[in-house]
C-alpha cells in the first residue's frame, strides 16, 4: 500500500501547494497500484507455470517412450543384420572350403 497522506505532507513540506502535492501523491499511488502484481496475479501465474511444466513433463515422457521404441527397433535391425552377415560369412567359408 502507498501512504498518499505521507507523500502529500512531504511534498507540502517541500513548499508545493496542497492541491499539487495531493495530485502528485495520488498519481504515484495510482501508478504503483496499477502496475503492482496482486497475490491473485502471482497465484494465477504460478498455476499457469505449473500447468506448462506438467505439459512439458508429459511431452518429455512421450518422447522418452518414442526414443525407447526407436532404440529397440534399431537394436532388432542390427541383430538381424549381424546374424545375416554371420550366415553369409559362414556360407562363404563353406563355399571356399568346397572349392
Amino acid at each position: 500500500m502507498v501512504d498518499t497522506l505521507t507523500i502529500a505532507r512531504e511534498l507540502r513540506a517541500a513548499d508545493l501547494p496542497a492541491p499539487q502535492a495531493e495530485a502528485i501523491a495520488a498519481a504515484i499511488a495510482r501508478s504503483i497500484t496499477e502496475s503492482a502484481a496482486t497475490k491473485a496475479d502471482v497465484a494465477a501465474a504460478e498455476q499457469s507455470l505449473r500447468s506448462e511444466i506438467n505439459l512439458l513433463k508429459a511431452e518429455l515422457q512421450m518422447v522418452r517412450q518414442e526414443l525407447k521404441a526407436e532404440i529397440e527397433r534399431v537394436r532388432s535391425q542390427l541383430l538381424v543384420w549381424v546374424v545375416s552377415t554371420q550366415v553369409a560369412v559362414g556360407g562363404l567359408i563353406i563355399a571356399i572350403i568346397k572349392l
